[in-house]
């Protein structure tokens, strides 16, 4: 017998289960499709070729972007270095929210203190941390910058921040948007939303398997490669081709990921990226509704009328969050994240620093009885019967 999958709410983490067709792509590629892409003509080749290039229309599709500018890599993270590292140097001046994350976190405070690249951090007014257009704009206009760099919605507290509102505010600065947390939580029209960049993950909201990521460049705006080698493509030159996708995509392309990539995008634009954020919207909101009501119970970073996505972190007094994590893993089974987040700034702006919070993170599959069951475990937390 299988073990009892018990009740997952890490999708801030990553998306489980994943979209329906994810694990057949990924088994199909593998079986029937594993050439090395661009590397020859024989028919493996080929159909790996095939199914990693409509992988890209597939995303692009979904996330409303040219497929020629629609890269395939390791993962957000690695776009972001990307990005970051080919755009900063010397005297370059960068702005950021205080809500980001480590994977935008830790390459600046790397290139602030390897290059001398000056990092300027908005605080924000609002209680959740979020700056507006005004404030970023505010902050831009004081020096010379290079880039603005911004979370499109918190980790720590699923606070969304108005990038289309912001570029246009900054203009011409570019835009630079970590979406790990909103892609196929949030609509996405990157050809409209005016920013220069967006990174994302395909393991989160967009329901694929881990391992692979996307970076969306708008035209006109380039990037240095971070990794160089070969492409399958001007295999004659010993430089890298100076043409998209392959001057960003050296190596072997993640086929199983990208083939189980495609097949998530195509789940998610036939039953739509607008009905998932409405049910994960009523769920948080369902969530958030009945914490309040239990004694101890504190919400952070979260207001009614707000943009907000499918995470909620809260903590319970005189609990600590790791241990009671464990609690709700090993007597309740139920799966949810605890600490920092990875994104010790957000914290700190929240006022959750050190101890971090517990975060819940409904998926497309999630029930109102997973977050009824949620409920009824924390309330007993909180009025001290933490046992089975």
């Amino acid at each position: 017998m299988s073990p009892d999958p018990g009740i997952y709410l890490d999708h801030g983490a990553t998306a489980f289960p994943k979209a329906p067709g994810v694990s057949a792509a990924v088994t199909r590629f593998i079986d029937k499709e594993a050439g090395n892409p661009g590397r020859g003509g024989h028919r493996l080749t080929v159909a790996a070729s095939r199914a990693i290039e409509g992988a890209r229309e597939d995303v692009a599709a979904l996330l409303g972007s040219d497929p020629e500018r629609t890269l395939l890599g390791p993962g957000a993270t690695f776009w972001l270095n990307t990005v970051l590292s080919s755009r900063l140097g010397s005297g370059d001046r960068v702005v950021t929210s205080a809500l980001e994350h480590n994977a935008v976190m830790r390459p600046l405070r790397y290139l602030e203190s390897t290059r001398g690249v000056e990092v300027t951090v908005v605080e924000g007014e609002d209680p959740r941390g979020v700056p507006t257009p005004q404030e970023v704009a505010a902050r831009v206009a004081e020096a010379p910058t290079t880039l603005v760099v911004l979370i499109h919605a918190s980790n720590a507290s699923g606070g969304v921040l108005p990038v289309a509102e912001v570029a246009r505010a900054v203009a011409p600065v570019p835009v630079v948007v970590d979406a790990a947390q909103t892609a196929g939580g949030l609509a996405i029209e990157f050809a409209t939303l005016g920013v220069a960049a967006l990174a994302c993950s395909g393991h989160k909201g967009l329901l694929g398997p881990p391992g692979i990521g996307v970076l969306l460049l708008a035209p006109g705006f380039e990037v240095e490669p971070l990794v160089r080698g070969g492409t399958g493509s001007r295999s004659e030159s010993e430089e890298m081709p100076d043409f998209l996708p392959c001057r960003l995509e050296a190596g072997t392309v993640n086929g199983p990921g990208a083939a189980g990539l495609g097949a998530a995008c195509r789940w998610l634009r036939e039953h739509t990226v607008e009905k998932v954020l409405e049910h994960e919207q009523g769920l948080v909101k369902r969530l958030a509704d009945s914490l309040r009501e239990i004694p101890g119970a504190r919400l952070h970073g979260w207001e009614d009328d707000r943009p907000h996505t499918g995470i909620l972190s809260f903590t319970v007094e005189g609990a600590d969050t790791g241990e009671l994590a464990a609690w709700l893993d090993r007597e309740r089974g139920i799966m949810l994240r605890a600490g920092l987040l990875c994104a010790p700034a957000a914290h700190r702006r929240l006022g959750t620093f050190p101890d971090g919070t517990l975060r819940a993170g409904v998926g497309p599959f999630n029930t109102r009885d997973d977050v009824d069951s949620l409920v009824v475990a924390i309330r007993d937390a909180a009025e001290g019967r933490m046992s089975s």
